[in-house]
């Protein structure tokens, strides 16, 4: 639909969106900032302060989970999902087994992100995907970094694989993942030379935060890390050489493809002769320690469990979460080994996940809200358009910002951004038949509209207008 000739005006659906998104998610400062045409009329365009929370019916405690646990449903799923006791849908939802991505053809970067986005909006297995993007967040690594090598996918399958387990496991698999080792810089680290930069980002933005380390924990780590390299081994176990004298980049690329198609794979090793064996210091503890001594000396420390609930909480919960919830999560955390999977449970069934004041307070990151559209419409094919429109929303998959990744929730809302979401809205519902949008605005929006989503959707002549007015939606941005 065009601005020109769509019947329901564009300036509606952006400022409807931009001012609703904005204030809900406590960041109406935004609003003062965006441009004329973003900024919603005052009085009758205003959405009603808050929602009316469902969160005390069994549908609406369904829905509620089942978008913040996987990206959306179908209706028939939806009912399925409220028919279980709630704490039964928590355990079959944890249950979940992940489902592997599908192979990608040409593994560059963008098919393989393109792949993510359809196996995102149509595996059974939401839950494990979802943690998959979660944990790319937070132990981010960029496809900048691995050149024409096929180990953008490789990782992308290790959180799925590690993500709802121990911890400690995750980030042993991380130190010796060929992409981490490449984007940090490890391949460079040496004995006579380490390289600080994963020893200082495993400790300040992985697992500890800010002052609970010192910045001799950052040089002695570094030392206990020194020595890590990626190397190509065959489908033996026996390493392979990489030599690439005379070959182009493009011919380089196809060869390691060749390889890799006759089962060879990238993996990281500690080579001996390059780490440095002498007695180190590390968050308290001596010896000639190693990179399962330092992931040990990490987990012992407290501010370790603190730091990932933290992490999980303003994702899956709470954009503020109190002090009491995060040190409840922690203690789940690290009194099950750092199961991954624990923290989980104790975050899904707490009193603060299902508390009304958490209903609608988290503003779903541009990946998540595709996704949760495509699943909406019924239409995986938009994985295309995801991975091109991405960028516009301040989000592309395997290429963050720094090392730190997004920043969430109110960080996901500017009017750049918010014109990207309402261009890929309109892109979205552009052709082919619309299911039925009145049954969605019960089962995606939960029946729960302000009084500016309802007039827009009031002058709405099309079901194709009516699902742009949805998926453009503050009630659909948020979650």
């Amino acid at each position: 639909m065009s601005v020109a000739t769509g019947r329901l005006s564009r300036r509606s659906v952006l400022a409807l969106g931009a001012g609703g998104v904005a204030t809900a998610a406590g960041a109406g400062l935004l609003v003062a900032h965006l441009p004329d045409l973003l900024r919603p009329a005052p009085a009758a365009a205003q959405p009603t302060s808050g929602w009316a929370s469902p969160l005390g019916t069994a549908r609406g405690l369904a829905a509620h989970l089942l978008r913040r646990a996987g990206f959306g449903y179908t209706a028939a799923e939806l009912d399925a999902a409220a028919a279980l006791p709630y704490a039964q849908l928590v355990e079959h939802v944890l249950a979940q087994q992940p489902e592997p991505l599908p192979a990608v053809a040409t593994p560059g970067p963008q098919r393989v992100v393109s792949a993510w986005y359809a196996h995102m909006a149509t595996t059974t297995a939401q839950f494990p995907e979802r943690m998959t993007l979660f944990w790319h967040g937070v132990l981010t690594s960029s496809f900048r970094s691995a050149a024409q090598l096929p180990i953008v996918a490789q990782q992308n399958a290790l959180f799925r694989d590690r993500g709802r387990g121990d911890l400690r496991s995750l980030l042993l698999a991380v130190t010796y993942d060929p992409l981490m080792i490449r984007y940090l810089d490890l391949q460079q680290s040496t004995a006579a030379a380490p390289n600080e930069n994963y020893s200082r980002e495993l400790m300040e933005l992985f697992t500890l935060g800010p002052g609970n380390y010192t910045e001799t924990d950052v040089r002695e780590g570094a030392r206990a890390l020194s020595g890590i390299r990626m190397v190509l081994v065959d489908a033996n176990g026996s390493p392979v050489p990489l030599a690439r004298a005379g070959m182009t980049a493009q011919q380089y690329a196809a060869h390691i493809a060749q390889l890799v198609a006759q089962g060879a794979t990238f993996k990281g090793i500690l080579l001996r002769r390059q780490h440095d064996a002498g007695t180190k210091t590390f968050l308290g503890r001596s010896g000639n320690l190693g990179p399962e001594e330092v992931v040990d000396a990490i987990l012992a420390q407290p501010a370790c469990a603190q730091h990932v609930a933290t992490r999980a909480l303003t994702y899956f919960c709470s954009p503020a979460p109190s002090e009491a919830l995060v040190t409840s999560v922690a203690n789940a955390f690290r009194s099950s080994g750092y199961d991954v999977t624990a923290m989980m449970r104790a975050i899904f069934t707490s009193d603060d996940f299902v508390a009304a004041a958490n209903y609608r307070s988290l503003v779903r990151s541009p990946a998540d809200y595709m996704v949760a559209a495509m699943r909406a419409l019924g239409r995986p094919q938009l994985a295309a358009l995801a991975t091109r429109s991405g960028p516009g929303m301040d989000q592309s998959l395997y290429d963050p910002p720094n090392v730190a990744g997004w920043p969430g929730n109110a960080g996901w809302v500017s009017s750049a951004a918010w014109l990207a979401r309402v261009n890929f809205a309109e892109r979205a519902v552009a052709r082919g038949p619309m299911p039925d949008a009145q049954s969605a605005l019960q089962t995606q929006l939960d029946g729960v509209l302000s009084d500016s989503t309802h007039a827009v959707l009031s002058r709405s002549a099309s079901e194709s207008d009516r699902w742009y007015a949805l998926l453009a939606s503050p009630e659909f941005n948020l979650k």
